[in-house]
């Protein structure tokens, strides 16, 4: 029988290993009525069946509409007008309208697109770790996990070297919004409006560029009549700023967990034919989104032995599933060889991430340059001394302090 006592365990002990708890989870069942650091009660699935059944149920949407009154209160508390023009995108809508706006965006997503990029994206590495050689020591969230992303989005996006330099990367902590009463509640409304103010620029002074511009091709659909300017505004909000810090996060857990299995650190810098596993496996181990976003059972159900009501907030549990041991074999062991290996880091269905290419090459190109440009590489700390970003959804380092062997600078 599920209790509709809610469980609490967001605490620094959990966000320094999540897995503990998350296997306690699931010993217990697969759903649990979880108080999140909000104090929003929902919804918590976890094991890799039950997320998988989750993700797929037909009755399960994403439209923040379908949140119950309490949810709204305390986790869609991002004001009027920016919720309505920031909050229209990909990941809060539900098909057909997902399915249509998906479609502008995946072109410039797909795999082969992508791949274009690869030298682009290691010339950007380069640039950024080269200066960093000398100093024998660096973190590698503030000196490159964190200035990549944008680098790189605006090449694959065509955010102009202008925008991109106007672009501030506090306002990608508007993804974290405040509570009304919260003292920090006017400084996250400026950063806001800020932000609002930049896309509504952007839009005016991309329109009629480059056709092979993402952003020109979306200022298009809207003036075509395709899309809402809600939704222009809202889908440009999710690239530039939800695609940034899940990138930092990923590549700062990936080198983690690298630095603190160095056989597979030799195996990658050793041998390229395993980069893809490698990556595959690494995604797993310690992916960038702990949970799924929000999502809002349509009417009252049975599910996974609890009664879920119509409006209660649904949220599936990414790294528990990937770390259940009926899915994975030694499921917090780091295997390259792993195999079968379908992690669920990217979501699944028709919420799929569709920068999922780009994500998987960025991440990859990462690597492999910090692994030659930084040879010799190491923690410069103790696991205990390692701090992490205090979010609910997303799982990150604040910082990685890494020292390495001294190198001249490459011509």
């Amino acid at each position: 029988m599920i209790t509709t006592k809610p469980l609490s365990f967001y605490d620094p002990a959990f966000y320094q290993n999540p897995y503990a708890s998350f296997q306690r989870l699931m010993e217990k069942g697969e759903i649990h009525y979880v108080k999140f650091p909000s104090g929003v009660c929902g919804w918590l699935v976890t094991g890799y069946d039950a997320a998988m059944k989750t993700l797929t149920h037909p009755n399960i949407g994403k439209n923040h509409k379908l949140g119950n009154a309490h949810w709204r209160s305390l986790a869609s508390i991002m004001p009027e007008p920016q919720h309505t023009t920031l909050q229209s995108h990909l990941l809060h809508q539900d098909p057909p309208r997902h399915t249509a706006l998906r479609a502008l965006i995946m072109e410039a997503f797909s795999a082969s697109r992508i791949d274009r990029f690869r030298e682009r994206i290691a010339l950007i590495a380069q640039r950024l770790l080269e200066p960093l050689q000398r100093a024998g020591e660096c973190d590698l969230i503030a000196d490159f996990a964190s200035q990549l992303p944008l680098l790189v989005l605006s090449e694959v996006i065509g955010l102009s070297d202008k925008h991109r330099i106007q672009f501030k990367p506090v306002w990608c902590k508007v993804v974290q919004p405040v509570g009304p009463n919260d003292v920090g509640r006017a400084a996250y409304i400026g950063l806001l409006t800020e932000l609002q103010s930049y896309i509504d620029t952007v839009i005016v002074e991309s329109r009629g560029g480059d056709s092979d511009r993402l952003i020109v091709q979306l200022i298009a659909a809207y003036d075509g009549k395709k899309i809402s300017r809600d939704e222009l505004t809202s889908v440009l909000f999710q690239l530039l700023v939800a695609g940034q810090e899940p990138m930092t996060n990923q590549i700062g857990n990936a080198m983690l967990a690298l630095l603190q299995h160095p056989e597979q650190l030799k195996q990658i810098r050793e041998d390229s034919t395993r980069i893809d596993r490698a990556m595959t496996e690494l995604l797993r181990y310690d992916g960038a989104f702990a949970l799924s976003t929000w999502r809002f059972f349509t009417e009252t159900t049975q599910w996974l032995g609890a009664t879920v009501f119509a409006g209660d907030s649904v949220i599936v549990g990414l790294n528990a599933a990937n770390h259940d041991s009926a899915q994975f074999g030694c499921p917090h062991k780091l295997d390259f060889a792993r195999e079968p290996n379908k992690p669920l880091s990217f979501g699944y269905d028709h919420h799929y991430c569709p920068a999922s290419a780009l994500a998987r090459l960025e991440l990859e190109v990462s690597i492999q340059a910090i692994l030659e440009y930084l040879p010799n590489i190491q923690l410069a700390c103790t696991d205990r001394e390692l701090r992490w970003i205090n979010a609910v959804l997303a799982r990150g380092l604040l910082a990685l302090p890494v020292r390495y062997t001294l190198g001249a600078s490459r011509s």
